[in-house]
């Protein structure tokens, strides 16, 4: 969580080689299969599944940090009333836990998609939006329209399309979980 993107996005293409990379032998080693036999970064059906592991070992750490924080703040003597009325764990977790952690697993979602739409660099040190475009995403759209194809304009209308598009939906689940939160 501390580290760069790129930095991350550099050491997990070292990760992911198939020659020498340590991901394929353990892979190899769990499945039986030959290590060398295929390629997470360059093969099309496995390139996102690439990228969604490592975004996900990245911020793991984030995500569980404002759910322990959502855990820590529910009073003990909630838990200790219904215990006295008998409430199973099960049922202590369906009643309590869950409606008051809530809040706190849709602000994770809502950080965790603003920060999906900004994801660039580690995206470009892993595949670069390759195997063709398979893993090309907004972001490296619009690089490439601004400074390969220098269609400075079409890029400007495409970062303004983009911040709206992000900030409604944002704004639209900030007021689902105000909701949430007044229940």
């Amino acid at each position: 969580m501390m580290l760069s993107p790129a930095v991350v996005g550099n050491f997990w293409t070292f990760l992911y080689q198939p020659q020498i990379g340590l991901f394929n032998y353990v892979v190899g080693f769990l499945s039986g299969t030959d290590p060398s036999g295929f390629s997470m970064i360059g093969e099309v059906a496995l390139a996102p599944w690439a990228i969604v592991i490592v975004d996900t070992w990245m911020w793991t750490p984030f995500v569980m940090l404002i759910c322990l924080a959502g855990l820590r703040s529910i009073p003990e003597s909630i838990y200790e009333a219904a215990e006295c009325d008998r409430a199973s764990k099960w049922r202590q977790f369906w009643t309590i836990t869950i409606p008051m952690v809530l809040p706190f697993l849709m602000l994770a979602v809502l950080f965790r998609g603003i920060e999906n739409f900004k994801m660039f660099d580690l995206v470009v040190q892993l595949t670069g939006g390759g195997p063709g475009s398979t893993t090309e995403l907004t972001s490296i759209n619009l690089k490439r329209e601004a400074f390969e194809k220098w269609r400075t304009g079409y890029a400007s209308a495409y970062a303004v399309i983009l911040f709206v598009t992000v900030f409604g939906l944002a704004s639209i689940y900030v007021k689902a979980l105000n909701k949430v939160k007044e229940r």
